[in-house]
């Protein structure tokens, strides 16, 4: 009756999931799509030397060759894809602006390239310069006099430096045309200032997230219409000149501002923020945004939102009836949203049916017996102290273990390619959690000899670890079809809907071969943590006395917690003093912000599963496949071209 009753529950919650994605794929569908008025494109375009650049074209609808349109070409920033630019896809896209969010190379399905990660990003801004000539000269529905670029953090790089190359290209132009043997001597004739314009085929240029570097020098390469968006509390910005994200009197601002003032107007001490500078008409449109936002926060704000459309609407001189305020994409998001929460619902209950399979079902098993109840003074202190111990390593040892990547990986954390472990972010979790999954097991173990051997543990009864050969590849091979379910829907959404579940930072992307290569690297070694885990949860914190909720909470907690605890210092300083606590790591904490959630979620499930089998195996691998998966399709991987 039980199984009966768990297999009713399992179907139940399993349509429940499915009815949340696919509720989150046609809401965010029409959200990005502008109910119908604009077209989303997944492409890929051959570039040279065998590589590859992909991404999402948004075309408003009403684009054609007899009515031209603006178009921006916007890039990720480094460890993203293209879908982190969904924000400025949808608004300016919606406005009458088409927009081509790409993939860099070496991220999303985009392929590497023979350069380095610098001299890329220097001569091909990363893949944006082939953008830029592709969208010139093949999409005959664009307006090639308002093309602009515009990025995040690493693509704010490839903006600026996508904006120099072809401001260089207009300077040799008229450097070339007042040469002695020219057309016109050593004036500029009319055709060739029409060259000279040619050439320098971007309009409107505006990186967000980087000003590092800004000078006269630099700027004096600059001939389009110029912004800047950098948050107050940008992370990166103790590399400022002035040691913080205050803009208003930063030389980097007034650097972009008097590039267009007559030496007699140059600013020496201050800049408005927000004010429009100069003239979109002639290309010297100049304007420096500083909201009180950090580094990740400027592609999840109505506020920077809003600063993208204003910049470019004006810089093409387009009058537009929908003011920036007027935003679709904060709904769009909270749909790709309920498709994260379908598909984490979907694991258990998909798990449950699965084990009904004949081929399965001998891997289905009661629930072992839970520890005895923590009655004296010591169990109780050995248990909480356990706890705590575990999230202290946790939070302690994350930026001193990720660091030996250096010394372990060396030529990926370099930026160097690689045929194995080619993805440095993974790398260096990937350290923290192998060092935590071995603190693990050994405070395991110290708990069974010195308390749980002398109080009534019996780890054949209340353990759940034991397992035969057979059974570890049959559980193994239900893993991996729980995997192959849950990401058929992330594929569902993709293919039909141009859609992915996410949340800000959180997201679960649909992933092309080369990075099922990758994971299949990485795999066997964080089963080592989640195995760890999966033990911790459910074989030693399992404990007469406590209702089932509250202990499920504090394992969830107790995952989380030292890596909340990492943030917290570090954003707690941010906000407090303007720089970060950890300065040339500040890029670390950051990137690992989503395994809050995972980590939580990862306990629930690993406990359920738990309850449906009476071992750790089926949670440990289940969570191992999904949660690196997730990681490895949404960061830079340093393979070869």
């Amino acid at each position: 009756m039980e199984k009966t009753k768990h297999k009713r529950s399992a179907a139940f919650w399993l349509c429940i999931a499915l009815v949340l994605c696919l509720i989150s794929c046609i809401g965010a569908s029409l959200l990005q799509t502008d109910f119908g008025n604009v077209q989303i494109i997944k492409f890929k375009i051959p570039t040279d030397n065998g590589k590859w650049l992909s991404g999402n074209l948004f075309r408003p609808v009403s684009a054609t060759a007899e009515n031209k349109v603006p178009i921006v070409i916007t890039s990720h920033g480094y460890l993203n894809n293209n879908q982190m630019q969904d924000i400025s896809a949808i608004e300016l896209s919606r406005r009458g602006i088409a927009v081509i969010a790409m993939d860099a190379y070496f991220h999303g399905d985009s392929s590497s390239t023979q350069y380095s990660y610098e001299d890329s990003g220097v001569i091909e801004g990363m893949g944006m310069i082939p953008l830029v000539e592709y969208a010139y000269s093949q999409l005959d529905w664009v307006d090639n006099t308002k093309i602009g670029v515009m990025g995040h953090s690493m693509g704010g790089s490839n903006t600026w430096n996508t904006a120099r190359h072809y401001g260089r290209l207009y300077m040799q132009a008229l450097e070339d045309a007042q040469a002695p043997g020219s057309d016109g001597g050593e004036t500029i004739t009319e055709e060739e200032q029409a060259y000279a314009d040619s050439v320098n085929k971007v309009a409107a240029a505006f990186p967000t997230s980087s000003v590092r570097n800004t000078t006269d020098e630099v700027m004096a390469e600059i001939h389009c219409n110029f912004g800047t968006n950098f948050g107050f509390y940008d992370e990166g910005a103790y590399r400022c000149v002035n040691g913080d994200g205050d803009l208003h009197d930063a030389p980097e601002a007034l650097a972009i501002v008097n590039s267009i003032l007559p030496e007699s107007e140059k600013l020496t001490d201050t800049i408005e923020i927000g004010k429009m500078y100069g003239d979109p008409a002639n290309d010297t449109l100049r304007v420096v945004y500083n909201p009180h936002e950090i580094h990740p926060w400027q592609h999840f704000s109505t506020e920077s939102a809003g600063y993208t459309v204003d910049f470019f609407t004006t810089a093409f001189q387009m009058e537009n009836p929908i003011p920036s305020s007027n935003q679709y994409w904060l709904w769009k998001e909270l749909f790709n949203c309920i498709g994260l929460v379908g598909a984490a619902l979907l694991i258990v209950p998909l798990a449950t049916l699965l084990l009904k399979v004949p081929c399965f079902a001998s891997l289905a098993g009661e629930e072992p017996k839970k520890l005895p109840a923590l009655t004296t003074a010591k169990s109780k202190a050995f248990f909480w102290g356990s706890w705590c111990l575990s999230w202290i390593v946790s939070w302690l040892s994350f930026i001193p273990i990720g660091k030996l990547d250096q010394y372990i990986f060396p030529s990926v954390t370099a930026r160097g390619t690689s045929n194995w472990f080619p993805q440095p972010t993974t790398n260096f979790i990937l350290l923290w959690a192998v060092f935590n999954g071995i603190v693990g097991l050994a405070l395991f173990w110290l708990s069974y000899k010195f308390v749980g051997s002398k109080n009534g543990v019996v780890p054949s009864e209340m353990w759940g670890i034991k397992i035969s050969l057979k059974d570890f590849f049959k559980t193994l091979a239900l893993a991996i079809c729980v995997f192959i379910g849950f990401y058929a829907t992330v594929m569902f959404s993709q293919y039909f809907f141009q859609t992915d579940y996410r949340i800000w930072t959180l997201d679960i992307r649909a992933f092309t071969v080369d990075k099922l290569y990758v994971a299949l690297q990485y795999w066997p070694l964080f089963f080592i943590f989640y195995l760890a885990n999966s033990i911790s949860i459910n074989s030693s914190s399992r404990v007469e006395g406590q209702k089932e909720g509250f202990n499920l909470f504090i394992c969830a907690l107790g995952n989380s917690l030292g890596v909340i605890i990492l943030n917290a210092i570090q954003y707690g300083t941010v906000f407090a003093t303007g720089i970060p606590h950890w300065q040339e790591d500040w890029l670390r904490p950051l990137v690992i912000v989503p395994l809050i959630v995972q980590l939580f979620v990862a306990a629930y499930i690993g406990r359920y599963l738990f309850k449906r089998t009476g071992k750790v195996w089926l949670g440990a691998m289940v969570n191992t496949l999904i949660i690196v998966m997730m990681g490895v399709a949404n960061t830079c991987t340093f393979l070869p071209l």
